[in-house]
């Protein structure tokens, strides 16, 4: 929960994180995974703790960046996530990516799979920690956008899990040890792989080995 509050302040406090989005070596592979982070200020985490074991994998990463996302709808994040993936297809010349999503990345995410006709480019969606039903925390957030939009049984989750056709191309992780997530089976979506890890918090799992090795296995199958 304590994480959740000090996301809303890093944002009204800090610019745009400064991350390297992966078009220099966009031919490095064709096995392409594209990092979407969630609310707030997960991005430079992830490009840190998950490129480069990707890379050593073999992968080709790139990093989703929209800057500060807890005043944005995440129906636009999606749209953004959209263009952003037809220049990494373009430049890396792929017709196919996995995305790899920490918390709300993992909402727009599906939303770009299951609303924009992202399902015609993904392989898989792997998520962390994402409140696919909501999170009774996001009423800490009111005053933010992004966290009306994760409260349970928001309008905007209704239409979200509203005939879903592609939650196969889903893999769920969440751990029984998230502070964030509440309730935590929030994180189970129906139709999807959901896999359950422990000994971590929220934003640990992003940088816990168990999360990687879920990613790794997961992407050599897509």
């Amino acid at each position: 929960m304590n994480n959740f509050v000090a996301d809303i302040a890093r944002n009204w406090i800090r610019e745009n994180e400064v991350v390297d989005e992966g078009f220099g070596n966009a031919k490095f592979s064709d096995n392409v995974v594209v990092l979407v982070q969630g609310y707030a200020r997960s991005v430079k985490p992830m490009a840190w703790h998950l490129r480069k074991p990707l890379e050593d994998e073999g992968f080709n990463v790139f990093v989703f960046n929209p800057g500060p996302t807890i005043n944005k709808k995440i129906e636009d994040l999606s749209e953004a996530l959209s263009v952003f993936i037809e220049r990494v297809c373009c430049e890396a010349e792929v017709a196919h990516v996995s995305l790899v999503a920490h918390s709300m990345g993992g909402l727009v995410s599906l939303y770009y799979l299951e609303k924009l006709g992202g399902y015609k480019r993904i392989n898989k969606v792997i998520t962390a920690g994402t409140p696919f039903y909501g999170t009774r925390v996001a009423y800490l957030g009111l005053h933010t956008q992004a966290a009306r939009q994760m409260i349970p049984k928001s309008k905007f989750l209704q239409i979200l899990l509203k005939d879903l056709n592609y939650a196969n191309k889903v893999v769920s992780v969440r751990t029984r040890q998230d502070q964030t997530i509440k309730p935590q089976t929030s994180s189970i979506l129906p139709g999807a792989r959901n896999i359950e890890v422990g000994g971590m918090g929220h934003v640990a799992l992003i940088r816990s080995d168990d999360f990687f090795e879920v990613i790794k296995k997961e992407l050599k199958l897509a």
